[in-house]
């Protein structure tokens, strides 16, 4: 089935594009589709994919996507530039891992381009939500790449409310309010929280939060494992609680913000 626009959301079956209503694409795709779509109708560029290898999208599990959207950021702008950095670096990068022994080159990942963001932010994680139910209902696995961290609450919101989420990070991000505001990069996981109840939320990594939120945690029976905790024990022993708190959901999502490692490796963010 050739790839077309519709005026409503279809399935990923047989191939089928990411659509929207209204004849506007939320995806800005980097490869060339089929004759039956004018250029006009695409953002096109000769970006690379991710792992500079990008699998026909109706024999990929994996769908990997960016969002380039910073908005709510308040100490340092930039991470809307992640997705393209990481297709950079990841096409010159091995793709073989001796200590795992997997070899990504035979993994097959479907590049679909980047969320078509706007400045509006609900607008923003309505799409984001949108070609999250999209792909999940077409039994795909999407793999997205920020964009400022408050895009994961566009992508449980798209998601069944049994689910398990690990969030690696240096802060809670689990302020009822930040500046006036009460969804951003600052209070995300608290809204995500509220949807999918807090038992359901492990953070890990974390270094720095406010007493509130660390009050919040003890309250409502959100899990974290501190940094401190994370260099004080093996790391297989903290790998095994992961696994263990997971293993009690049907469903499992997995977020990293990269403020998660050290400062060292990781400046300004």
């Amino acid at each position: 089935m050739p790839l077309a626009w519709a005026s409503a959301w279809t399935s990923l079956d047989s191939g089928a594009g990411l659509v929207t209503s209204q004849n506007k694409p939320y995806i800005r795709y980097y490869y060339r589709l089929e004759e039956t779509l004018s250029h006009s109708q695409l953002y096109l560029s000769a970006r690379p994919a991710f792992t500079g290898i990008s699998s026909p999208l109706e024999k990929s599990r994996f769908v990997f996507f960016g969002v380039p959207f910073d908005r709510t950021s308040t100490y340092k702008p930039g991470s809307r530039f992640a997705p393209s950095a990481l297709r950079d670096v990841s096409a010159n990068m091995e793709l073989y891992s001796v200590r795992s022994n997997l070899d990504l080159e035979k993994i097959p990942v479907h590049d679909a381009g980047d969320i078509d963001t706007v400045e509006d932010l609900n607008e923003t994680l309505r799409r984001i939500t949108a070609v999250w139910k999209e792909l999940t209902e077409a039994s795909k696995i999407p793999i997205m790449a920020g964009g400022e961290h408050t895009v994961t609450k566009a992508a449980i919101d798209a998601l069944p409310t049994d689910v398990g989420l690990v969030n690696l990070d240096a802060h809670l991000d689990l302020r009822d309010e930040f500046l006036g505001e009460k969804l951003s990069h600052a209070t995300f996981m608290r809204r995500v929280a509220e949807r999918i109840e807090p038992s359901h939320v492990m953070e890990v990594g974390i270094r720095a939060f406010s007493k509130p939120e660390l009050d919040y945690c003890h309250d409502s029976g959100l899990q974290i494992i501190t940094a401190q905790d994370v260099r004080k024990n093996p790391l297989d022993k903290t790998a095994q609680r992961i696994r263990t708190f997971l293993s009690g959901f049907k469903h499992s999502y997995l977020t990293v913000d990269i403020d998660v490692l050290d400062p060292a490796y990781a400046p300004g963010v």
